[in-house]
């Protein structure tokens, strides 16, 4: 899994493939920067877990709803 580094037209969700709803999430390592002085992302891992129906899961991208605070899907 990587991060995404090219544009999108519109933006996209992230949900799980099993029951479809937002609230997954990835391993990532975070490294600590001298520079900026705070933790940044360093290294996406493939395992992501949906925290509603509670297995892992291969997150699908789909274009964002326009459910406002819904459609952010906080876990």
């Amino acid at each position: 899994m990587n991060a995404r580094i090219t544009p999108v037209d519109r933006p996209l969700e992230v949900a799980c493939e099993h029951c479809g709803r937002l609230g997954v999430t990835c391993e990532a390592w975070a490294e600590w920067s001298v520079a900026e002085q705070a933790w940044g992302l360093s290294h996406l891992f493939d395992f992501a877990f949906c925290h509603h129906c509670h297995r892992s899961t291969r997150p699908i991208e789909r274009p964002a709803s326009d459910n406002g605070a819904a459609a952010k899907g906080a876990v």
